[in-house]
């Protein structure tokens, strides 16, 4: 069935061939229409030349999708054969890689045994020269390997040129240019995680929290020169990470535009279009733009600046809010009006909301269904047991009125607050998707701190002397912030066993009387009784909430600290809170509250964060009724009823957004989890955080809303 456009959408069909055009398409807009039907138009425009488009997407998803659309849509089938070529930019360079490569099988870097082998042999002749990355490989060679190419991938994704930023002047320039796009924040996370591995040194305490700094002479002695020669070993070794697919394509594509090797013929695409444009990093935007350029062809670039929420990856707004700057060439805005898949009032109460950034495309955005109203709610709730019965509620009602099956997506702004939904849900045997791909329940952390809570049980039974030392010194581990040394633990365990303990109680009375040295001196034993009541606090707790609020108050080993994070991501952001308030409901049954995370965990599955590979998740996952996810994962996804989880302040906005652009950020994230709705959004504002008063949202008033 043809489809007829609205006046803006035809506007946008039927422009001028020559253009470069910003499409700015809100979402529901109808965006994917668009461009295959801009793509028509200027077939029939020109019937008498042969035109070769490419459309770039973000996703293979979202390439599946169009390319589905050309080939089952008889309005579409113009487009067919090899007219259209639809890609992503990682598919289109591993194209161009496997046509230059000398090696006609180049090594794709995927596995985290890769990693290793790639940084620990293929490129060992480069760091053995370079005194700092050594350092630091040195240090920790099972899990640096893996962070190094990481950050040698995200300075290729930053616009980082081993070929042309050869000098310190050169790479301070790309610096400042960068700071400009408002990727500050993103480089100072690559100078504090070089640091956190070693391979700087550069540290400074602020306000009593370590603060990790490093100036940019430093990161270009200490690392950038690694990174060149590295960079350099790989290309030459046909060996690549995902991010070289397009960054070795955009090193060729650039040669041969230096070379003025121009395309033409049937191999030419005459029109280039790139979707979701306000996901692009600086590689990106650096590759699309020799692609054009090569091709002496248009491009249109169409997404949304409201979108724009991936700046985490390095992706930022200011290509779609300003293209001419970056391309170098006028373009002409087209702006779609009408959202048709939105109720009214989502439309009109997330236009008042996203209307408060002042770096944006002003729009005038209306619901084609302008008299259809979702339910919006606001829900205040006492505690986590009424949160979870509320939602569960909403489940319950949605099944028992026939919706089969019941999109229910339940969002948080961080991973923790959906650990208490998880182990909900699996204890009431209800199957939901997590769609995470850094799961806290999956961390070894984790599991110890489950072990602890084993531990517990049985503090006061009489068991082995073996096994009491054993639990004795898995504590002792994680009371300070570091583990025990090789010397300090086994001076303990002769003590320990010496002293004979049965139980774990006992055994604590034994580890106050060590005067041996722990963690450095321990004069009068001031460091030994220190653990022993610490870890008695948490031993002699009665409730599972109490011994989770021990744990976190008194063990330093399990406080949040980024520079444990790269290796176990329990330190990010520990869920003691939210383990804590849940766990009030079970009393003093331990094994029913452990029991009940293993469950979760079980339903627990890896998704792939940016390119989602259908084939890769079992498509009866997505067929379940709840979705667990943090905000930036449901981009492009809707659901019959959105709850947005703590809608307060410090969680909306996150407490680390300080400077306007990070604000705006954090609107734009709220903002789009809002807009996934189709017939209800459910804020939750508990009136608490532990011992704590808690303020809504400035976002809820700023939607015009109030409670």
């Amino acid at each position: 069935m043809t489809l007829e456009l609205d006046s803006s959408q035809r506007k946008f069909c039927d422009a001028p061939s020559g253009n470069n055009i910003r499409l700015v398409a809100p979402a529901g807009c109808g965006k994917t229409l668009c461009l295959l039907h801009r793509c028509k138009h200027l077939i029939e425009q020109n019937r008498r030349r042969r035109q070769k488009f490419l459309i770039v997407t973000f996703t293979r998803v979202e390439r599946e999708e169009i390319q589905g659309r050309i080939n089952t849509e008889s309005e579409f089938s113009s487009l067919r054969g090899d007219r259209v070529e639809v890609m992503t930019l990682n598919s289109w360079g591993f194209r161009r890689i496997k046509g230059n490569s000398k090696s006609h099988f180049p090594r794709l870097i995927t596995s985290q045994g890769d990693y290793h082998f790639t940084m620990l042999n293929s490129l060992q002749t480069v760091w053995q020269n370079h005194p700092s990355v050594k350092r630091a490989i040195d240090k920790k060679r099972n899990t640096t390997p893996r962070a190094l190419l990481d950050v040698m991938d995200t300075f290729k994704s930053l616009g980082f040129d081993h070929e042309r930023h050869t000098h310190f002047d050169q790479f301070a320039d790309h610096l400042q240019f960068l700071q400009g796009q408002g990727l500050t924040r993103k480089l100072q996370q690559q100078f504090e995680e070089l640091a956190k591995l070693g391979a700087l040194e550069t540290s400074i305490v602020k306000d009593g929290v370590e603060v990790l700094e490093a100036d940019a002479s430093e990161v270009y002695e200490a690392f950038y020169l690694f990174w060149r020669e590295a960079t350099d070993q790989l290309i030459n070794s046909a060996t690549f990470t995902l991010e070289d697919q397009k960054y070795v394509a955009y090193l060729d594509e650039r040669q041969k535009l230096e070379e003025r090797n121009f395309l033409s013929g049937a191999a030419r695409y005459r029109h280039i279009f790139v979707d979701e444009f306000q996901d692009i990093n600086p590689l990106d935007i650096a590759l699309v733009k020799a692609i054009v350029e090569r091709n002496r062809a248009t491009v249109t670039i169409a997404g949304d600046d409201d979108q724009a929420i991936f700046e985490w990856r390095g992706a930022t707004p200011e290509y779609i809010l300003d293209p001419t700057r970056y391309f170098g060439s006028p373009f002409t805005t087209h702006i779609l009006g009408t959202n048709y898949r939105s109720p009214g009032n989502i439309v009109d109460h997330s236009q008042r909301l996203i209307s408060r950034n002042v770096r944006r495309v002003s729009k005038d955005i209306k619901a084609a269904e302008g008299n259809r109203q979702a339910r919006i709610q606001i829900e205040r709730t006492e505690n986590i047991e009424e949160a979870l019965e509320y939602v569960h509620n909403i489940f319950k009602e949605a099944v028992e009125q026939g919706e089969s099956p019941s999109r229910v997506a339940i969002v948080g702004r961080k991973r923790s607050q959906l650990i208490p939904y998880q182990v909900f849900f699996a204890a009431q045997d209800i199957p939901f998707c997590a769609a995470e791909d850094l799961q806290v329940f999956l961390s070894g952390t984790f599991d110890r701190l489950l072990e602890f809570l084993l531990i517990k049980t049985h503090a006061e039974t009489s068991r082995s002397q073996t096994q009491v030392v054993g639990d004795l010194l898995k504590l002792c581990d994680l009371v300070k912030r570091w583990p025990l040394s090789k010397r300090d633990k086994e001076s303990l365990t002769k003590h320990l066993q010496q002293a004979r303990p049965t139980t774990v109680n006992a055994g604590l009375d034994a580890l106050s009387s060590y005067r041996g040295t722990l963690k450095g001196a321990n004069p009068g034993g001031v460091v030994s009784i220190s653990m022993a009541d610490a870890i008695r606090s948490f031993t002699e707790a009665t409730a599972v909430s109490d011994a989770l609020w021990a744990l976190s108050d008194n063990f330093e080993g399990l406080q949040i600290d980024f520079g444990k994070a790269p290796d176990d991501i329990f330190y990010a952001d520990p869920p003691f809170l939210q383990l804590a308030e849940y766990a009030s409901s079970y009393g003093d049954d331990y094994g029913r509250f452990v029991d009940d995370i293993e469950l979760a965990k079980q339903q627990l599955v890896f998704i792939p964060s940016f390119d989602d590979d259908p084939g890769s998740v079992p498509a009866e996952l997505w067929k379940r009724s709840i979705h667990l996810m943090t905000a930036p994962r449901g981009k492009g996804k809707e659901f019959d009823t959105v709850i947005l989880l703590d809608a307060v302040e410090r969680i909306w906005p996150s407490i680390y957004a300080k400077t306007e652009r990070e604000l705006e950020a954090e609107r734009r994230l709220f903002y789009v989890a809002f807009t996934w709705a189709k017939q209800r959004v459910v804020m939750l504002v508990p009136s608490r955080f532990g011992d704590k008063e808690t303020t809504i949202s400035p976002y809820v008033g700023e939607l015009g809303l109030s409670d």
